[in-house]
């Protein structure tokens, strides 16, 4: 519920003042960006310095796993894209070195042997291009060649200087293989078990439930169709697609605002929210931290440009809704926050049973250190083995 009043104080202040504000956010994806590419600067030029630094696959990155970081270039990809458009064409020299910054991201996904972002980023690039045809075109040349000039650099950086062997074409056969499709079937046997409330929200990981190793099915539609069940998923499935469509066909027809950053935002905007709903289908998108805030960023971004520009949006009526959904979200937070705030007290307790019920010093499932609900007797916790 923060996550949704998050995006509700992204989209007034979009609302408000829409260049200063997509000026921002903006900003703050360049600054993240240019940020880890010092730091992969650094990394890459200690490793040829000291063997024993040697960068890879699962090294390329600082986060607990690669697919986190590659969710994150997802989501930022389009936008990076954007960002390098919105720089005047006379700054020649910045436009440039922002350039390098989408570039060096592709460079990532190969290195990363990533098929999720590559799937994500096609996905959104045609539902760009058949939205917006020509208004796409400038979008899509960049994003192009950044794709080309990220190959030359990953060719460079970890085949020449590297001597890694590419795997993306690799990895790109390997479909269909892995621990998904069990975890999938999982969560059809869960909703069948329990089709009109599903088993609750985040109980895909309860141990009762035989999760084994995987802390969420790599899958939104399948996660919330166990954990919500089958009523719930043809409902929020439904709006979904009514409003994602609602507003992808407005940014089409509306004409270049005078407020806009750039007459591409849309096309950025519309290309990041297609590549992170497809991404979401074959990974963990909607749980992991980074991946949510930027979901509630880019929606609470799409969300304020929806009816942007219509007579009627300043009317008291059309107001209603929007506050009467942020108002149900802050008081369903406070609700959350206080029965959180009772758990504080047997945390520790919880937390002792886990370790003493599955003989090991790790936490699970990972990035939300223990993870388990209402665990407070260690006997209910079957043996889970070693995660990889």
């Amino acid at each position: 519920m923060l996550l949704f009043v998050l995006a509700g104080v992204v989209a007034v202040a979009i609302r408000q003042n829409p260049k200063k504000t997509e000026w921002l956010i903006l900003g703050s994806v360049v600054a993240s960006a240019l940020l880890y590419a010092v730091y992969f600067a650094v990394r890459y030029g200690g490793s040829l310095a000291l063997p024993k630094l040697e960068i890879g696959r699962e090294t390329v990155s600082r986060f607990a796993n690669i697919r986190f970081f590659n969710q994150y270039q997802t989501w930022t990809l389009p936008l990076l894209v954007g960002a390098v458009l919105s720089v005047p064409k006379k700054w020649r020299v910045s436009r440039g070195l922002l350039f390098l910054l989408p570039s060096l991201w592709w460079t990532l996904v190969f290195a990363s042997n990533v098929r999720g972002t590559i799937l994500a980023m096609a996905v959104g690039a045609i539902g760009a291009w058949l939205l917006f045809r020509s208004r796409a075109h400038r979008w899509l040349a960049v994003q192009i060649a950044s794709t080309a000039t990220g190959g030359v650099l990953y060719f460079l950086l970890f085949y020449l200087g590297g001597e890694a062997v590419p795997q993306v074409a690799e990895r790109l056969k390997d479909v269909g293989q892995g621990g998904r499709p069990h975890y999938w079937m999982k969560c059809l046997e869960m909703a069948w078990m329990n089709p009109w409330l599903g088993i609750g929200p985040m109980h895909y990981a309860w141990p009762p439930n035989n999760f084994a190793s995987g802390a969420h099915p790599h899958s939104a539609l399948f996660q919330w169709l166990a954990e919500w069940g089958v009523l719930s998923t043809t409902i929020m499935s439904s709006l979904a697609v009514w409003g994602g469509w609602s507003w992808m066909k407005q940014e089409r027809d509306v004409t270049a605002r005078e407020e806009d950053l750039l007459p591409e935002v849309g096309v950025a905007l519309v290309a990041a929210a297609l590549a992170g709903a497809s991404h979401a289908m074959v990974s963990g998108l909607i749980v992991m931290p980074v991946s949510q805030v930027l979901l509630a960023v880019v929606g609470g971004w799409a969300w304020g440009r929806y009816n942007h520009s219509d007579k009627g949006t300043g009317s008291g009526f059309s107001r209603w809704p929007h506050h009467a959904i942020f108002c149900a979200a802050v008081l369903s937070s406070m609700l959350v926050v206080g029965t959180a705030a009772e758990d504080l007290s047997t945390v520790e307790d919880r937390r002792e049973a886990f370790l003493e019920a599955v003989d090991r010093t790790r936490l699970s499932p990972r990035y939300w250190t223990q993870g388990y609900i209402e665990v407070r007797d260690s006997s209910v916790i079957k043996q889970v083995p070693e995660e990889n």
